[in-house]
């Protein structure tokens, strides 16, 4: 349950935080709406999802400023 101590402490957080990215960031996660579908995958779909999720603790993953380039890059061709 949330209280008005829990949101107040809120408040006084994000008051306190100067670095726009940040607000930015927070006002976008303010907005999304949640969905809380549940998604059931299958073994092989569980499989890609921990290879995903390896190779993302490895270091093999794009930013997604890397991803966006590209994606410009192959747009042009």
């Amino acid at each position: 349950m949330v209280t008005d101590e829990h949101k107040n402490r809120l408040i006084e957080k994000i008051k306190s935080i100067d670095d726009k990215h940040i607000i930015d960031e927070i006002y976008r996660l303010l907005e999304v709406e949640f969905d809380d579908t549940v998604y059931l995958t299958n073994e092989k779909q569980k499989a890609e999802i921990a290879e995903a999720r390896n190779q993302i603790e490895n270091g093999e993953g794009n930013d997604s400023e890397e991803v966006f380039k590209k994606a410009r890059k192959w747009l042009k061709k």
